[in-house]
């Protein structure tokens, strides 16, 4: 209705319609001017009703970038997962509340300035904040309310992960079995002989294509037309004259210093996270320790190659070289530059333990001459004159796209832009593509507004979208963009997957008749038949492993995992099993004995063993906690409604 205005009203009068169109809508929302009311929901959870709004953006969040989406029964099933796991996390949150647990505001706020997601240029950025969440389908308010439910949940669910009860008998059985070890020989079929025998006939090809025609449906495509406005391209274009270099160089005479640099020795004593309270008041003790010997004339760096736990410069006197500033901790730079030549600081107490440090020497800045600066000057009044410029016209490309958004030549015009159009593409994008790699152009260019249901004439303009960089060289650029062409799934035509199908079914029969050989060759194995006198005379391969453990790499893990899976031999006996290894060829197993070596009580395998087996046990119980719950709840779940909008 309302594009149906936009496309045909004009002028005054058309502004008074959608004034007075407005006032409904702001006072009592849109469902209920149209007479519609209320959300239609999948699931009912005790009181919470769970719309199919919601359900569908979580189906296509967990489905973005995925090549192969699921259709038809496909998708319903894989909608009443998600919606399945909205009703575990909503059991768990719920829970989690009425045993007490909370978050602080502040928490949930360093969470998100932490996020690397949200950084630009190595900080965090509210412009990059807001669109990796408008990409996503957040906004800060409904993004910041997920965050503080998933952390709530994650203080519950983590107390019983790190709290389930272990015993020392069930660490020994995993480490006793850890410790076995199995003598083995292998006999190995390269299914490449095979594949040179198969012969595939061209009625059998164009069979199968019949047969699995849906099989072989291309992706859905879209060309997009668009934008691109970026502080490289703006610095390239940038004219300027050595008149305004000079001004420039005259106006900012501190950027253009030689810094002062300070060579600098350090006793580190360490402290590790985590350790215990007493450790670390021996640390400080011993640090103060030294101090006081410094104090009484004793030498600096034989203390340091004595006592320093950093071993690289303990070497050296405790020599690290010359201070770079903002590659130490905080307060080692702090103690560290309020030091004359030869002094030497008290104990500080850095993320790595205490420091006692002292300067070597110091070396004063100072200032450059034009000449000598001018390329460095050149280069910072190129860049911020480009980043001021880029602030401006990313203003002025946000307005004109957004005031004329069905299309992109005002916008182009305005800004002496060229309208570029990418490649056909699908949902995974394109890799070398200067827009269609980025994640939040493909979210965009499938969805909402620009994707208007594949109809290029019904797309607009979308807001701007911060392209990420492809590495650190790579200057802030933002893009517009908006549907061109669209090509729906089609069926393949048979030119162009006879060869695909060609490859299956020779893959196919090459398997089938190893499997043939392989299980004739493991007969006459255990019917006594050595796998060494086997592979005599035929195009197969043997080799004799001896005692190996399960975690040997220089055999194939799918071979190891088929022997320690398999019955073991009795006395004197040798047992067999088969297996496809990982490179695809068949391998027959002879597994001629096994012995058990004992593992050393401190060895690291064994805490690691307690640790897995500790995750288990929590997973276990937190997987009967959940049953419980779900259990105590009322669900209700409405089958009908799982499909998506546009299959109903």
């Amino acid at each position: 209705m309302l594009q149906a205005i936009r496309d045909k009203a004009t002028g005054v009068f058309a502004w008074v319609i959608v004034i007075l169109l407005i006032i409904p809508f702001a006072l009592w929302g849109i469902q209920e001017y149209f007479g519609g009311g209320s959300a239609v929901n999948v699931a009912v959870v005790n009181d919470l009703e769970i719309p199919r709004t919601e359900l569908n953006t979580r189906v296509d969040r967990e489905l973005r970038g995925k090549k192969d989406r699921p259709e038809g029964k496909a998708l319903v099933a894989f909608r009443r997962k998600i919606l399945n796991q909205i009703i575990q996390e909503e059991i768990l949150y719920r829970s989690a509340l009425d045993r007490g647990f909370r978050i602080d505001e502040a928490v949930i706020a360093r969470q998100i300035e932490t996020n690397p997601a949200f950084y630009l240029d190595g900080r965090f950025n509210q412009e990059q904040y807001e669109a990796v969440l408008a990409s996503n389908g957040f906004s800060p308010g409904s993004y910041q309310a997920m965050l503080g439910r998933d952390l709530i949940t994650q203080q519950f669910v983590g107390g019983i992960l790190r709290t389930s009860f272990i015993t020392p008998d069930q660490v020994e059985r995993v480490v006793e079995l850890e410790g076995r070890k199995l003598d083995l020989d292998y006999l190995e079929l390269p299914l490449k002989n095979y594949l040179d025998h198969v012969k595939v006939s061209d009625e059998q090809v164009k069979k199968y294509y019949q047969e699995h025609k849906q099989n072989f449906r291309s992706r859905e495509q879209v060309r997009l037309d668009y934008l691109i406005l970026s502080i490289s391209d703006i610095e390239n274009g940038l004219k300027y004259t050595d008149k305004q270099l000079r001004r420039f160089y005259d106006d900012n005479q501190d950027s253009f210093l030689t810094p002062e640099q300070r060579q600098l020795a350090h006793i580190m004593i360490e402290v590790t996270e985590g350790q215990k309270e007493a450790d670390i008041k021996k640390a400080r003790q011993l640090a103060d320790e030294l101090y006081q010997k410094l104090q009484k004339g004793a030498d600096f760096a034989k203390l340091a190659s004595q006592f320093s736990n950093d071993a690289g410069s303990a070497k050296q006197g405790g020599d690290i070289g010359v201070l770079e500033e903002g590659t130490q901790d905080k307060a080692f730079e702090e103690a560290a530059l309020k030091l004359k030549k030869g002094e030497y600081s008290k104990p500080v107490r850095s993320a790595y333990g205490y420091h006692i440090i002292k300067v070597l020497n110091i070396k004063p800045g100072s200032s450059k001459s034009f000449a000598n600066a001018r390329a460095d000057v050149e280069k910072m009044y190129r860049k911020l004159e480009a980043e001021k410029l880029f602030f401006d016209k990313k203003d002025e490309l946000y307005n004109l796209s957004y005031e004329n958004p069905d299309s992109l030549d005002v916008a182009a015009s305005g800004l002496n832009l060229k309208i570029k159009k990418t490649p056909w593409f699908g949902r995974s994008g394109i890799k070398d593509n200067e827009i269609a790699f980025d994640t939040r152009v493909l979210t965009i260019a499938f969805s909402g507004d620009v994707f208007a249901n594949g109809e290029p004439t019904r797309s607009l303009n979308s807001k701007l979208i911060n392209l990420k960089s492809r590495d650190k060289s790579q200057s802030d650029a933002v893009a517009v963009i908006r549907l061109s062409d669209y090509m729906p799934r089609k069926i393949r035509p048979f030119e162009k997957v006879k060869s695909e199908i060609r490859h299956t079914l020779t893959t196919q029969q090459a398997v089938k008749d190893m499997n043939a050989d392989m299980k004739a060759y493991l007969k006459l194995a255990m019917d006594g038949v050595g796998l060494e006198q086997i592979a005599k005379g035929k195009s197969v391969s043997f080799k004799s492993i001896g005692y190996t453990g399960r975690s040997n790499q220089k055999y194939d893990t799918l071979l190891l995992n088929a022997a320690f899976k398999a019955p073991k031999p009795g006395k004197g006996k040798i047992a067999y099993t088969s297996v496809h290894a990982r490179n695809g060829n068949g391998v027959i197993v002879a597994i001629k004995g096994f012995k058990t070596e004992a593992m050393k009580k401190n060895d690291s395998s064994r805490r690691f063993i307690a640790q897995f087996l500790q995750r288990i046990q929590g997973s276990a119980e937190l997987k009967a906690l959940l049953e419980d719950l779900k259990s105590q709840a009322s669900i209700t779940i409405f089958e009908g409604r799982l499909a998506s909008d546009s299959e109903t």
